[in-house]
């Protein structure tokens, strides 16, 4: 049947109920239609069996097996919608998953980094451990089945594959039908046996994983029949064969999982998932059953607290382990227990508007900890992508490098304040503390204060006085206020930095503090909105930066011991006065009251960072880091500090961290590719990320795509490209953190390729106009100033532009900051080039490649904005003096694996 004729003939049969839009893709058993559910209005996936499978597998029998498939509830299982029967074609309905197929992901990258081959390959064992509890065998994994929804795995197709192998097989083989995939068969179903149990699946997801780490699948061949063989018969070779990085320990779990017999494999997938936790000394023929605690099983714990006292709560959890008696004698922890994670707090309320206490709760718990010396305690960025995890609690201590784990969950109900909490022991899954509140909504604050001082007691860490009342101290006696301000926190900690998130968290905050004035921790929290409405250039006005410093100032006035007010004002100097000795003072203070806040840490790495202080930013960087180790724009942030420094392999693998974290992250895609044009003087890598990446991305600090394509249309000279990018058309003005270029502009220098001095001109003039206006609301702005001494060098007003130069030269960032004063200084050296004082622009360039700066030979050699000074014999020497590049003291290096991070800044 024709493609046409099969659209046209599903869309009669179900115009009823879906609007079929278009084919998703084809395989040998099914095709797959993108389509409208009319009733929930949702995109859902119709998968649609090919019309002589579905004749040999009959009506009764498929749905049979997929109503079995459709009773599977799980995060790692793609649900089944609906399913039927409609002229004679059979099918099932799914949701439409908008990521790709672990297939595209390996056909794009062969390999993929360790930590997330893990992490699909266990999140896969998860699902299937929770299907084959229920009797149900998947017969089909393959990369094609395993889907990537938002950085998590789910499998599909549960239930054909049985359908198909119920009986008749050879009659569906005489169809052209696969039974499995020859390339992930088990060994037993190679042979055809029928009587497959989960050891089969597990077979099939040690090849997959196999593939994840090693670039190709264990067994290859020209012929199902070849692969058939080598599955029965020829031993697969180690995983560190093709990747001799992989360790021991996951290479040894990879090798049993391929075993021939099943009875040689792991007994169970949940095991197999326990063995693939990276550790230097795991005994893989040894492995002891998992404890994997999905959330189902979390919140079941939860509940039962819920409904005892804490003591035979406790009790009850221990002997209603599976296994129904007391565990023997803990393993030795290998993290202390002062080492505490706080996991993201379930949300039990059925009324949305009080969604907020889940996180507030957990946050203002985790502040409360960092108050106490004695305590490691990872930041909230890190553990909040474990929201709704069904990673078992020793995978996520080993992640996040701790031996406790809080669990809790919080439900709002006639007003009165449900939380449950529970501590753990990582290592043995003992539970150290356990208790249920219920209260009003008023003693919000009472709650988590006291939860952190028995957690703090339960790991057996010592409090000073200082910190015992710190953890006892009300922030307001309002609880209404104090409300809004959890709410505020909600908004003012999502990720992304966006400007709507900062205006709502601004006004929530300003509404707390109308309802108490003297709410100094609300002061504190807003003075941080305003400094990233001004630092981000959401509001670069002179009057949002004295807001900032004024909430700061009147937080330390209403409580001069309290450390975020210090905080704030730290980062008051910082941002809004660009002060970095006051802003070190301020954190100095702050850390003796906060000394495991993780931004805190970073933003005195920041701060060092900007004064020159590179060992001193390393260490607080690497702090910061321990504290949370899971966050990746602190990688994304922090890779630039090795890029200023000419250490371009640090800087890389830093970007690489950061996307090993979120491969979304489009900034440390053009960071990268970055760095290839100021280390190589490459500009393919930039080239395809311009091309792949959607032109309106914002990308975060580094600037949207319409600067990293203006940027790489000058550099390459490509005078159409610019005059045709509609932002230049329109001469709108292009920016980025350390550039503010109006499109008229880049036009400008577009047309003096092409010799076409009156439209140059007129082009340089329009610029001009724009910039002028620009200075008269942004007079401070360096990249304003540089933009404008840039174009009036085009005009040929030599003087204006010089005086340009002298403006950037005076400013307090070119002298006083170590970090961003090097831009200035090469905008500066650019405007001298350009004006035509050779000397002086030489200076300023020997002086940039002697030190940490942006400048390096390659950009040099490609940035057009060089050319009046290209042949100048000094030039020339310049280049060939540095061409080698520069190393810094061995000093100064840090350990890869753990502190190449930075905060935003």
């Amino acid at each position: 049947m024709q493609m046409a004729d099969l659209l046209e003939r599903l869309q009669d049969a179900l115009v009823s109920r879906y609007r079929i839009i278009r084919e998703l893709g084809a395989g040998g058993a099914a095709v797959v239609f993108l389509g409208d559910d009319l009733r929930h209005r949702r995109q859902v996936a119709l998968k649609v069996l090919r019309p002589e499978l579905a004749a040999q597998i009959g009506p009764e029998r498929f749905l049979r097996e997929i109503e079995t498939a459709a009773r599977l509830a799980h995060p790692h299982i793609l649900p089944v919608h609906d399913s039927g029967e409609a002229a004679g074609f059979l099918y099932y309905v799914m949701p439409y998953v908008e990521g790709e197929s672990l297939r595209e992901r390996l056909t794009r990258e062969k390999q993929l980094p360790l930590d997330e081959a893990l992490q699909i390959a266990r999140e896969v064992a998860d699902a299937l451990t929770y299907a084959h509890n229920r009797d149900v065998v998947h017969r089909d994994i393959k990369p094609e089945n395993i889907l990537l929804q938002s950085e998590h795995a789910v499998v599909a197709d549960f239930g054909i594959a049985r359908a198909m192998t119920l009986r008749d097989a050879g009659a569906l083989t005489a169809t052209g039908m696969t039974l499995g995939t020859p390339i992930y068969m088990s060994p037993e179903q190679a042979a055809g046996s029928g009587d497959l149990d989960g050891r089969s699946d597990l077979y099939s997801l040690g090849c997959v994983l196999y593939e994840m780490l090693a670039g190709q699948p264990p067994f290859t061949g020209p012929t199902a029949e070849s692969l058939v063989h080598q599955h029965l018969t020829v031993a697969a070779p180690s995983v560190t064969n093709l990747r001799p990085a992989v360790p021991g320990s996951i290479a040894a779990a990879v090798q049993r999982a391929l075993a021939k017999t099943p009875a040689d494999r792991f007994s169970r997938v949940a095991l197999f998932a326990e063995a693939l936790v990276p550790r230097e000394s795991a005994n893989v023929t040894a492995a002891s059953p998992a404890k994997a605690v999905t959330p189902a099983r979390r919140w079941w714990r939860l509940g039962l607290l819920a409904g005892m006292t804490t003591v035979a709560a406790i009790v009850a959890l221990i002997v209603l382990r599976p296994g129904g008696h007391t565990p023997g004698p803990p393993a030795s922890p290998m993290r202390a227990r002062t080492e505490v994670a706080v996991l993201p707090f379930q949300n039990l309320s059925a009324d949305g508007s009080y969604s907020y206490f889940a996180g507030g709760l957990q946050d203002e718990l985790l502040t409360q900890l960092s108050k106490v010396a004695a305590l490691k305690v990872i930041s909230r960025t890190s553990v909040m992508g474990y929201s709704g995890t069904s990673k078992p609690l020793k995978v996520i201590a080993s992640e996040l490098g701790v031996g406790s784990v809080v669990e809790g969950s919080v439900q709002v109900v006639g007003g009165r304040l449900r939380v449950t909490v529970q501590l753990i022991d990582a290592a043995t899954d003992e539970h150290l503390w356990a208790e249920h509140y219920d209260r009003k909504l008023d003693d919000a604050f009472a709650i988590q204060s006291e939860v952190a001082q028995r957690i703090v007691a339960a790991v057996g860490a010592a409090l000073n006085d200082a910190e015992q009342a710190g953890l006892a101290a009300a922030a307001t006696p309002s609880a209404e206020a104090y409300r809004l301000y959890l709410q505020g926190n909600e908004y003012y900690f999502r990720p992304g930095l966006l400007r709507q998130d900062r205006e709502s968290a601004q006004q929530l905050y300003a509404q707390a503090l109308a309802l108490d004035p003297n709410f100094a921790l609300a002061h504190a929290a807003l003075s941080g909105v305003h400094g990233q409405m001004y630092w981000l250039r959401y509001d670069p006005t002179p009057a949002r930066a004295a807001r900032q410093s004024d909430e700061a100032e009147t937080a330390l006035r209403l409580a001069p011991d309290l450390p975020q007010a210090h905080m704030a004002m730290g980062r008051a100097y910082y941002q809004a006065r660009r002060d970095y000795h006051r802003a070190l003072d301020e954190y100095a203070i702050a850390l003796k009251g906060l000394p495991n806040d993780a931004e805190l840490w970073n933003w005195i790495g920041n701060a060092q960072r900007r004064l020159g202080n590179w060992s001193e930013a390393l260490a607080a960087y690497e702090k910061g880091m321990q504290l949370d180790p899971r966050n990746a724009t602190l990688f994304f942030t922090g890779a630039p500090t090795f890029r200023l420094m000419r250490r371009y392999a640090d800087a890389m693998g830093t970007y690489d961290r950061a996307l090993s974290l979120a491969p979304d992250l489009h900034g440390a895609q053009i960071g990268k590719a970055w760095i290839y044009v100021a280390w190589q003087g490459q500009l393919d890598t930039l080239r395809a990320v311009v091309g792949r990446l959607p032109s309106d991305d914002p990308a975060g600090p580094l600037g949207g795509m319409a600067f990293q394509r203006a940027e790489l249309l000058l550099w390459e000279r490509d005078a159409d490209g610019l005059l045709q990018m509609p932002q230049v058309a329109r001469g709108e003005p292009i920016a980025s953190e350390f550039s503010f270029v109006p499109g008229t502009l880049y036009a400008a220098w577009a047309y003096q390729w092409r010799g076409d001095r009156a439209e140059a001109r007129r082009a340089f003039d329009d610029a001009r106009a724009r910039l002028d206006l620009e200075l008269k609301e942004l007079p401070d702005d360096w990249r304003v100033h540089a933009a404008r001494g840039l174009t009036l060098a085009g005009l040929g007003r030599r003087d204006e532009a010089l005086g340009e130069a002298r403006w950037l030269q005076q400013s307090n960032l070119y002298r006083n900051d170590a970090f961003e004063g090097t831009k200035v200084a090469e905008s500066r050296a650019q405007i001298l080039a350009q004006a035509g004082d050779a000397e002086a622009a030489l200076d300023e360039i020997g002086r940039l490649l002697a030190r940490p700066s942006w400048l390096t030979v390659q950009t040099l050699r490609l940035d057009p904005r060089w050319d009046p000074i290209r042949d100048v014999p000094r030039f020339k020497t310049l280049l060939a003096k540095f061409g080698h590049g520069s190393m810094p003291d061995k000093s100064d290096r840090i350990r890869p694996a753990s502190s190449r991070s930075a905060s935003s800044g």
